[in-house]
């Protein structure tokens, strides 16, 4: 049976590129994946594989095998509101957006793919599998308001293990990375609106700039990060905008920034973040400002691969792809709400490598020039295939 799975995995390798290149073309934005789940429920259906909706657009498919062990596998499915360009580092791209200002320019659609050519071939060998299968496609990853349906909708079933790939563009093609411990951080987003009293800047006296107030605040929050922050336990503060005035001869009444902290310690990440708090306060507060928080996004969990399944995981790409696939690679620094189901399984969190310089993959994510590279993706597959074969094999 295995060489018939092999055979069988060869065989997925064309569909898998032709399903991410649909996918690509038709990218949707989080919270509207409408034709993008209903693109994945047509698949389940042709392979008899019963589904049920997650949410508004969600997914959990359930291929059953009797009785045994319930592995998970999870992909994302949005995009993007990111204008894509139809080149890559070097080379016109293999599909491209048909939408404009919105683009899988993180590789979502590539998770898709892959998962759906690994339920495949799974459904394949269901006469040889004992266990369960949750096929599980998550909606607004991005946004993170798919999580915590899929994990309210999964706490029916008794989970033994979960499985996930994301595409990486800091790995090489043909490498796949499933290192134990903190892979991706955690996240503290915030913006943050000061509240003062402008004026005419000639009487300065009479306002409360919050300008002054926000460059202030950026500076005594440089002295936190300098002094307060546990070296062995790094967290990095990010501010990308700040936003405030139009007139050069004008105080306005409201300045407004906004970034995110990020960590691969949970205790050090909510720590930080309430002393960056108690700053913003004190200081808007010395000002004679007020600060309020219009947004905050707190998602705290670390993706932490379990170091049994990791083994497991580089076994199982060994047994299944050969040598010379498993490679170590630094943790990335980005956010995935992968973290959230690894803080309730054990399990593993595959980055697979898509950085191809002939090919002009490897720009970075979220960026015009992402791209994946198409040849990668067999290897994902395959591994996905034997993490959850060694699970629900027959013995």
């Amino acid at each position: 049976m295995e060489a018939e799975l092999r055979a069988l995995l060869d065989e997925v390798a064309s569909e898998t590129i032709r399903n991410r290149h649909w996918l690509h073309e038709h990218p949707e934005l989080s919270l509207a994946e409408k034709e993008t789940s209903a693109f994945i429920c047509r698949r389940m259906d042709e392979l008899g594989i019963p589904w049920e909706r997650v949410g508004e657009y969600g997914l959990i498919g359930r291929l059953e095998c009797g009785p045994g062990k319930t592995v998970l596998l999870r992909a994302d499915m949005d995009a993007l509101p990111v204008e894509e360009s139809p080149e890559n580092l070097c080379r016109p791209k293999a599909a491209v957006s048909g939408t404009p200002g919105i683009s899988h320019a993180c590789g979502h659609d590539a998770h898709v793919a892959m998962l759906l050519s690994a339920m495949k071939v799974l459904s394949a060998a269901r006469s040889r599998l004992h266990g369960t299968v949750l096929f599980c496609f998550e909606q607004a990853e991005e946004t993170g308001k798919g999580v915590q349906p899929m994990l309210d909708a999964l706490a029916r079933y008794q989970v033994d293990t979960a499985w996930a790939i994301h595409v990486y563009a800091g790995l090489d093609s043909g490498k796949i990375s499933v290192d134990p411990g903190a892979r991706m951080a955690g996240l503290a987003a915030y913006t943050v609106r000061l509240n003062g009293k402008g004026g005419h800047i000639s009487r300065p006296d009479l306002c409360h700039n919050p300008i002054m107030c926000g460059a202030q605040i950026l500076s005594n929050l440089s002295m936190l990060w300098a002094t307060g922050i546990d070296p062995a336990k790094t967290v990095t503060l990010g501010v990308g905008t700040f936003h405030a005035g139009e007139k050069g001869n004008v105080i306005p009444d409201t300045a407004e920034f906004a970034g995110s902290l990020r960590f691969f310690d949970k205790q050090e990440g909510l720590r930080a973040y309430s002393e960056f708090k108690r700053i913003v306060d004190t200081t808007a507060q010395m000002y004679g400002c007020t600060a309020e928080y219009p947004r905050e996004l707190v998602a705290p969990f670390v993706v932490q691969n379990d170091p049994a399944c990791a083994a497991a995981a580089a076994h199982a790409v060994e047994e299944w792809a050969g040598s010379g696939h498993v490679s170590p690679c630094e943790p990335w620094s980005a956010t995935e709400s992968m973290a959230a189901y690894l803080e309730r399984y054990p399990g593993v969190l595959a980055f697979l490598g898509i950085r191809n310089p002939e090919a002009g993959t490897g720009a970075g994510h979220h960026t015009t020039r992402f791209d994946v590279d198409d040849a990668a993706f067999s290897l994902g597959v395959v591994s996905t295939v034997g993490y959850a074969w060694q699970y629900l094999k027959e013995e």
